[in-house]
């Protein structure tokens, strides 16, 4: 319940118990009270009960209480000025205050989280605050779990030093010791990187998403008494869970994978490994291989049908379109291959035939692979059996089936760290070098760039030594109409022109040679190919209307280009998008309100078709296409 009543100035004081907004806002105090004399208070101010009888504290409205004693301690107010108030019970002050600040200016989101926190510790279940501000529950916990961050952590945020994003990473973990911890550990570069931050606050953890937890499933490692903490702002798919007790979810692995191992001993194997993942010392051994057996009636009927499958799949895939459905079915048939793919080797593997002769001399190695099976690798030849399986080869000749040894081990010439050090010079040296010769730096860097944007392949991810790398945008992806675009049939132009200039191999594509054609050229046209190479590599896509300018702004004004004699208002690039209200403005805005006028009265299609025909030859633009200009202060 509330009540209204006339109080003085006097008697408020601003509350410290029940006040939801910490950080001030954006209007100045000065300013603010220079409206409240010329205008009076147009909205009361939300009080409870003071702890001294005959005084209430100000819950909601306390920038106006501020602003008011203001105008009383310079004389432009009475002392005994009154203002209407409205009060509420204590029990309902915090939830009144905070309900008024977000419905007023925008509460600092430090200041909601705590507040959310202050109400649930006040005896509010998650529901009941979730439905009171009409929010989800999950929204509610992750105020909650942001509220909890150190409070050092929290000032930071709402001094401008850390952003919400990297807030939230914090989040990750609750111990507000390690997050200190991170936070210091953090260069001044580092400390907005969420990445950076998380992967400091899950040190020594794993995701659920890892293949051993998939392995050895979630429920089996709580059931064991694991550990594990949820990242209340990733998405759904495993990366958010992370499990503590690395240790124990490796010992569960591996008891799982001991039965496995038990059953490929009973084969005969001279050794049978396993491991919770691949370990990278197999690939030193040797492999003997298996002889091809015969398949079953029933094992070649199978093959038959997979065969066929494949063939269809292949087939469907091959005459998929470029439009953003078909990429999505093509990547789903691509699955269906690997799948029947990998029900065809199952098949084959267990029609070969392991004579006793290869069992004698090799092993087999038992481990968790990417996705989260068992894989199990026969005939592997251990370094140490080498000269034994050498011996049993000669001995044997061709029945053996044996195919590659370990290489034997040898201590190498250079320690690992030497090598190290000693590259590191070699790069220091060539790069001071190449700072004093700038022509072979320019003919060097053009060539790296266009073998990365006219490249095919593996090729395109080449170099020539130089760590440059370009970063290009889906325009494609999306603007579906850009491949009609005036700039894209300018851009593939270049292209054309670039490809027959540049040296090719057999099959037409941009061969090695791309270096020693970039030094022969002078620095006019290597000025030309990299003007186009890295005219590819213009970003700042965007997903919603921003009237603040942006680098491509700044990057368009250094160009002067004008965006209008690129593009042109049609039914499909834009007119067929808006509602009959934009395109009686946009009329309007070009021919005046007397041209536009007829199109109110029209249906949509007939609104379109006619505004198209008035915008033929105008050089108009929307706003997202607009240059926008930097303001100064």
């Amino acid at each position: 319940m509330s009540t209204h009543f006339e109080i003085d100035v006097a008697k408020l004081t601003l509350s410290t118990r029940y006040q939801a907004r910490k950080t001030p806002g954006q209007v100045s105090l000065s300013e603010l009270a220079d409206s409240i004399e010329a205008q009076g208070l147009l909205q009361n101010l939300v009080v409870t009960k003071g702890k001294k009888r005959g005084t209430y504290e100000v819950i909601a409205g306390g920038r106006r209480l501020q602003a008011m004693q203001t105008l009383i301690e310079s004389g432009r107010w009475a002392k005994e000025t009154t203002v209407w108030v409205t009060q509420v019970d204590n029990e309902q002050a915090l939830e009144a205050s905070i309900t008024e600040n977000v419905q007023r200016e925008a509460m600092h989101p430090a200041d909601e989280f705590e507040a959310f926190a202050a109400l649930v510790e006040q005896g509010s279940s998650i529901e009941d605050v979730a439905a009171r501000f009409g929010v989800s529950p999950a929204v509610v916990r992750r105020r909650l779990r942001l509220a909890q961050v150190a409070p050092e952590l929290m000032q930071a945020y709402r001094n401008d030093e850390l952003s919400l994003e990297a807030l939230m990473a914090f989040t990750v973990n609750e111990d507000q010791a390690l997050q200190l911890q991170v936070w210091q550990s953090l260069d001044q570069w580092s400390r907005n990187n969420s990445h950076a931050i998380r992967k400091g606050m899950t040190q020594g953890a794993i995701t659920a998403s890892s293949p051993v937890v998939q392995f050895v499933g979630l429920d089996a490692y709580h059931a064991a008494g694991g550990r594990s903490y949820q990242d209340l702002f990733a998405q759904d798919d495993g990366r958010g869970l992370y499990l503590e007790d690395v240790a124990l979810l490796e010992r569960l692995a591996i008891e799982k994978l001991q039965t496995v191992a038990a059953d490929i001993e009973q084969e005969g194997w001279s050794w049978v490994e396993f491991k919770p993942a691949y370990d990278s010392e197999w690939m030193n051994f040797g492999r003997v291989y298996a002889q091809e057996g015969e398949y079953s009636p029933e094992q070649q009927s199978a093959i038959e049908v997979i065969d066929k499958s494949i063939q269809a799949i292949e087939a469907e895939r091959d005459n998929l379109g470029d439009e953003e459905e078909d990429h999505v079915l093509w990547r789903r048939l691509e699955q269906e291959i690997e799948k029947l793919g990998a029900a065809r080797e199952k098949i084959e593997i267990e029609a070969e035939v392991w004579t006793p002769a290869t069992k004698a001399i090799a092993g087999a190695v038992v481990y968790v692979n990417s996705a989260g099976d068992v894989q199990i690798s026969r005939g592997l030849i251990r370094p140490e059996d080498r000269q034994r399986a050498s011996q049993l080869s000669k001995e044997l000749g061709q029945s053996a089936c044996l195919g590659s040894l370990p290489v034997p081990k040898t201590r190498p010439v250079h320690a690992e760290r030497l090598v190290r050090q000693l590259s590191a010079h070699k790069v220091g040296i060539v790069a001071a070098d190449l700072a004093t010769k700038p022509t072979i730096a320019l003919a060097v860097l053009v060539a790296q760039l266009a073998r990365s944007v006219l490249g095919t392949g593996y090729f395109a991810y080449g170099g020539f030594g130089l760590g440059v790398k370009l970063k290009h945008e889906d325009l494609r992806g999306n603007a579906p109409d850009f491949k009609d675009s005036k700039a894209a049939k300018a851009m593939q132009e270049l292209r054309s022109h670039w490809l027959n200039a540049l040296p090719t191999n057999e099959q037409g594509e941009l061969s090695d040679d791309v270096l020693a054609w970039a030094l022969e050229q002078d620095t006019g046209t290597l000025l030309q190919l990299l003007a186009y190479c890295v005219a590819g590599t213009v970003q700042g896509i965007q997903f919603q209307d921003d009237t603040k300018p942006t680098e491509l702004d700044r990057l368009a004004h250094t160009t002067g280009v004008d965006p209008a004699q690129w593009w042109t208002a049609t039914a499909e690039s834009y007119l067929g998008h808006v509602n009959k209200e934009q395109l009686v403005n946009v009329v309007t805005e070009v021919l005046g309100a007397e041209s536009a006028l007829p199109l109110a009265k029209m249906k949509k299609t007939d609104a379109v078709q006619q505004a198209q025909q008035l915008l033929a030859d105008k050089p108009w633009v929307p706003t997202p296409l607009r240059i926008k200009t930097q303001t100064s202060h």
